[in-house]
């Protein structure tokens, strides 16, 4: 899938929560694809805070189906699945994973803006693919932030939630 379906496809979401004025990150392979570190995108991922009233107002319109946000680890607030245009869409409000330590909570920050599209944070996502037991896709956010440099406001906000020591460990190794 060429990057103007891929575009395409989130835009027509994105757009809509722009003008809703909701805040929003886009994350997951999308993000990994804005930063080089994949070619592919099977799905674009979206993060928000906001209530879930104010997303599918923003939504009205478009095709979308209440999703389980997931089986034991996952405990997001809520999931949207939108099939609109050529690339699925999952919408996530609240994101949130359980660990042996409790709920962590991994929350929608934008870090820059990608073909006009706010990108979520890769500290996050690098956090959350660890957490999901997705290796590749969380070494290649660390192998990115250990050669790029971290947000250490992001890291410091990450370390306050209950993370797995493994994980705790690779962000402490960002910090300055």
């Amino acid at each position: 899938m060429g990057l103007h379906s891929i575009l395409t496809a989130a835009k027509s979401i994105t757009e809509r929560l722009d003008t809703a004025g909701i805040p929003y990150a886009s994350g997951g392979s999308g993000l990994l694809y804005s930063l080089g570190l994949t070619e592919q995108v099977r799905d674009w991922d979206i993060t928000t805070e906001a209530p879930l009233e104010d997303v599918e107002k923003a939504l009205k319109g478009i095709s979308w189906t209440r999703a389980v946000s997931g089986d034991y680890p996952f405990a997001s607030s809520y999931r949207l699945s939108i099939t609109h245009g050529s690339l699925p869409v999952d919408l996530i409000g609240g994101f949130a994973i359980h660990t042996d330590a409790g709920l962590c909570r991994l929350y929608s920050h934008s870090s820059r803006v990608w073909e006009g599209i706010p990108m979520g944070s890769p500290e996050v996502w690098a956090a959350a693919y660890a957490l999901m037991n997705r290796e590749e896709k969380a070494n290649k956010l660390f192998s990115y932030l250990t050669e790029c440099g971290a947000d250490q406001e992001r890291l410091q906000q990450l370390l306050q939630e209950p993370l797995p020591e493994p994980v705790r460990s690779r962000l402490l190794a960002l910090t300055i």
